[in-house]
């Protein structure tokens, strides 16, 4: 079984280093970066890592400027962000697949898939 690749994008702020630092207590086959958002080419170091999951903090306004959910779901096409929200103590789940989309027909069955 591979272990699970996971980038954290942080800034160093406290909050998403602690997140790095509890998951590699947890998870001892995780293979996980931590990547500045402000550093050169960051969403290339994302993709070239190939993460099953990116982890940011839904408040760093900074990340969400500099690495744009949109730019990673197309750089990293089936990975799933979990966007933190510490002042709600949650998170949200964003998960992506790429389809053809060749005819309108494609697009209806995504809507209203078929049982």
């Amino acid at each position: 079984m591979t272990s699970p690749r996971v980038v954290i994008l942080s800034g160093q702020s406290l909050f998403t280093e602690g997140v790095a630092s509890r998951l590699r207590e947890h998870l001892s086959q995780l293979e996980l970066v931590v990547i500045d958002p402000r550093g050169m080419d960051a969403i290339k170091q994302i993709a070239d890592f190939r993460p099953s999951a990116v982890i940011l903090d839904s408040a760093d306004a900074e990340v969400a400027e500099l690495c744009p959910l949109n730019e990673i779901l197309m750089a990293v096409p089936t990975v799933k962000v979990l966007q933190l929200d510490p002042r709600r103590e949650q998170f949200q789940v964003v998960t992506s697949e790429e389809k053809v989309a060749g005819l309108v027909r494609d697009l209806v069955d995504v809507i209203m898939p078929s049982d």
